[in-house]
């Protein structure tokens, strides 16, 4: 069942041993197929809502999810990766976010 979020991302969960049909020419040697895989689809980078996306990371671990697929239709890239990497790279890129955000506001001095 597929979960729609307005945060420019499609979150849902496929078994692992389907992932080679749907995505033929994906590289799953490094990630667990055995269970259930978190696929994220990004449809709009520039509305990505990392802190949507984190939420449902978090959930899926919570699940028992161990593989994340990411799928960026615009630009056709696809990877696997274990989900842990997925989560620690969304939060990265939040705090990278906010401390931009921290940077502008002393630079301007509001």
């Amino acid at each position: 069942m597929a979960q729609i979020i307005r945060g420019g991302f499609k979150a849902d969960r496929e078994f692992g041993f389907a992932l080679a049909g749907r995505f033929p020419e994906l590289d799953l040697s490094g990630v667990d197929t055995e269970g259930v895989a978190m696929v994220v689809e990004i449809h709009d980078a520039r509305r990505l809502n990392l802190h949507q996306l984190s939420r449902v990371l978090v959930g899926a671990a919570k699940g028992g999810v161990k593989t994340a697929v990411i799928n960026f239709r615009e630009k056709g890239l696809t990877a696997a990766i274990p989900l842990f990497n997925l989560f620690a790279l969304v939060d990265a890129s939040t705090q990278l976010i906010e401390m931009r955000k921290l940077e502008k506001a002393i630079r301007t001095g509001v």
